[in-house]
């Protein structure tokens, strides 16, 4: 019975388990859950699937609102009540979300599940879409996030609050969110809070709401159900979602209170790890927890009395390591020491040397900045050995000429973190990188991974071509001929690849054209143009720029069309942390260069528009990452992208280093992962034009080291 429990007044994370003390226990006692969710493919998430067992032995029905992921254009169809389209567009959205659920490594047992309660009438959805184009309507709908449980007597427990549930091994995300509580028997208050919290889903479920349109789920959405769950044998499917958590446990970096876990993901990639010797590589999406990953090997390492190295490539990677320690590793008194970025201290007669060296019962942790840990003094200072664990954040960013000098320290446990640790163009300095940890702990973590994890957030994505001006045209063509020389010069033999990296004045030649791009004149006002037509109060847009001369034309031109607009970069006057904490709490326009590409966390990012050009691809995965992050409310995000289109002649034979090879290398990829992947259609065509294979664009581009 739900009086049976003792009930607080409301929950939080921060300080209770929200699961176990709360959500099991209600859903154990009921026989009817009525629940407003977000979409549906969250509903694996509000199952309460280590108490499942219990509600269908009480002869349990669910009934669930939530909305189906579609495209702008969709949902405005949805929301005009296009009827002749409805049908089409839920069932292909919701036949999407039922594939990227089974295709999750983490969710496909939950959607098995979820598809024979749904085949069994145990659970009953149905679809919300807010009409017109109300922003409020939207957040109405989703923000409100109301359940009502009740047993066969007649109790009621109701809740509201920021919650996501999850169930046990689950998408443990460390999110702080809380719910307010309201049992209908404690008095005439709590009583009345229930009863308005049902009435308001009655009115959502009967479609009397106004501003919501409530659709049935789809008949040919429930025969794919319906058809996914044949031959399912429940009960054995559910003792493997509730299988405990041995693994993550035994990783947890901390045992608080709500402490976090691993994901699934996480703690796979770390039993490889120690099967490869506690070495190796991380190959796991920008966004999807590679530092929190690294932690619970660095809280391993303490425990087993080891020296813990982390090298980072910046000073904001430097600080934001620093916090995300303290806060993580809360189960050994740890001692601290900062290398580089200012941190001087280390240089001082025989620091360094009696910091790394072999065990005095102290926890340790070393953090530099590489930059600081290639130079002879500090490799001639680190006391060496078995004893020491490395740990490198941007692995890649430490394989250029001058750094991978710092693969001199003699270690013992190594791991680096890297969402891609090919080197652009460079080989030796990869195969450098492979050798000193290891090489790849496989499988990679991918974006579609991530995405499909519920890890991060799903992405539409807006590619907008611009054209060279003539003058513009006219410098690509004489720099073009001048390559066309040169390779035809240091080409030789059999093999068509070049080494750009190892060839500086072909290297000079592919930068001095790449700025044209860079700087093309059409970027800035198609980027005042884009804020004009999609911006709306509430969001939190970046534009990132190329340099500091297009970002102050692009700031001031937002400033003057009466957006709330600030810059961030590196030199910049004012306090990056302030400036960042601003635009997570008010949203506006955030114009920035590429001090924000690694290291730098806003989750709450909703648009970004990339005027940025490069010929290495992996500053437009950074800068998609920086989007993708989720965030309480977060449903979608959009990107937008500059793709600048030099016309190339049919003469040039260089075009595997050509701009637009990297342009159309980023947007098609891009592309292909967002839930629009037709809006690169056109860019393929262009592709094909030029006689380009869209198909082997990945490899291309080039590292541009700052050093």
């Amino acid at each position: 019975m739900l009086d049976a429990n003792h009930y607080l007044a409301s929950y939080n994370k921060a300080e209770n388990d929200i699961a176990e003390d709360f959500y099991l226990p209600s859903m154990r006692a009921s026989c009817k859950y009525d629940r407003i969710s977000g979409y549906f493919g969250s509903t694996v998430y509000i199952i309460a699937w280590p108490a499942l067992k219990e509600f269908i032995n009480n002869n349990g029905k669910m009934r669930i609102v939530c909305s189906p992921y579609v495209s702008e254009a969709d949902a405005a169809a949805l929301s005009e009540g296009y009827s002749a389209r409805t049908d089409e567009i839920l069932n292909r959205a919701i036949e999407q979300e039922v594939q990227s659920l089974l295709e999750s490594d983490d969710l496909s047992a939950p959607a098995k599940l979820l598809a024979y309660l749904v085949s069994k009438g145990i659970v009953d959805i149905k679809i919300a879409v807010p009409t017109g184009t109300e922003t409020a309507a939207a957040k109405r709908m989703f923000h409100d996030k109301v359940g009502i449980f009740y047993d066969e007597s007649g109790n009621a427990v109701g809740f509201r609050g920021s919650m996501n549930e999850t169930f046990n091994g689950l998408s443990s995300d460390g999110n702080i969110e809380s719910i307010d509580v309201f049992p209908n028997w404690m008095d005439d208050r709590d009583r009345e809070r229930v009863e308005n919290a049902q009435e308001f889903f009655d009115k959502l479920w009967d479609h009397e709401l106004p501003g919501i349109i409530v659709y049935p789920f789809p008949s040919a959405s429930k025969e794919l159900l319906r058809h996914k769950s044949e031959g399912i044998e429940w009960e054995q499917l559910l003792e493997e979602i509730k299988v405990t958590e041995t693994v993550s446990d035994k990783w947890r970096p901390n045992h608080q209170k709500g402490g976090k876990m691993p994901r699934k993901h996480q703690a796979n990639a770390l039993e490889a790890w120690v099967q490869n010797g506690r070495r190796g590589i991380f190959e796991h999406a920008t966004g999807s927890g590679k530092t929190f990953t690294a932690m619970c090997a660095i809280n391993d390492a303490l425990s087993r009395n080891e020296v813990v190295l982390v090298l980072v490539p910046s000073r904001d990677l430097l600080k934001q390591w620093v916090k995300e320690l303290h806060a993580t590793l809360t189960d050994y008194k740890v001692h601290y020491l900062l290398c580089g970025d200012s941190n001087s201290e280390w240089k001082k007669g025989n620091t360094l040397h009696s910091w790394t060296t072999k065990g005095n019962g102290t926890k340790r942790i070393i953090l530099a900045t590489m930059d600081t840990a290639y130079s002879d003094e500090f490799v001639h200072k680190i006391s060496s050995g078995d004893h020491l664990f490395v740990v490198v954040d941007e692995l890649h960013r430490l394989g250029s000429p001058k750094r991978r000098r710092a693969l001199r320290i003699q270690a013992g446990p190594r791991l680096g973190l890297s969402a891609t640790p090919y080197r652009y163009g460079d080989p030796e300095g990869t195969q450098a990188l492979f050798d000193y940890f290891g090489g790849l702990i496989p499988p990679p973590f991918t974006l579609r991974d991530a995405i499909n994890s519920g890890v991060l957030t799903r992405y539409f994505y807006h590619p907008e071509k611009i054209y060279l001006t003539n003058s513009e045209q006219e410098d690509w063509n004489s720099i073009t001929k001048e390559i066309q020389i040169l390779v035809a010069r240091i080409s030789t033999g059999e093999s068509n690849t070049i080494d750009i990296n190892g060839n500086p004045k072909l290297k000079q030649l592919l930068i001095k054209r790449a700025r044209i791009v860079k700087n093309a004149a059409g970027k800035v006002p198609l980027a005042i143009r884009i804020i004009k037509e999609k911006y709306r109060p509430g969001d939190k847009w970046i534009i990132y720029c190329d340099n500091i001369t297009q970002l102050q034309a692009v700031l001031n031109n937002a400033l003057d069309a009466g957006f709330d607009a600030y810059e961030y970069y590196a030199e910049m006057k004012g306090d990056r942390d302030t400036t960042l904490a601003y635009f997570a709490a008010n949203g506006g326009v955030l114009v920035s260069i590429k001090c924000l590409d690694e290291g730098v966390d806003i989750p709450a990012t909703t648009h970004a528009l990339i005027l940025a050009s490069s010929q290495n691809p992996r500053e437009f995965i950074q800068r998609r990452g920086r989007i993708l992050r989720r965030s309480p409310g977060k449903h979608f995000a959009h990107l937008y992208d500059a793709v600048a289109i030099p016309i190339v002649e049919d003469s040039e034979d260089d075009k595997t280093l050509s701009i637009i090879t990297a342009e159309l290398s980023r947007a098609i990829q891009f592309g292909e992962g967002a839930e629009n992947p037709a809006c690169v259609t056109d860019l393929k065509n262009i592709a094909i034009d030029f006689n380009i294979d869209f198909n082997a664009l990945n490899n291309g581009g080039f590292e541009d080291d700052d050093e």
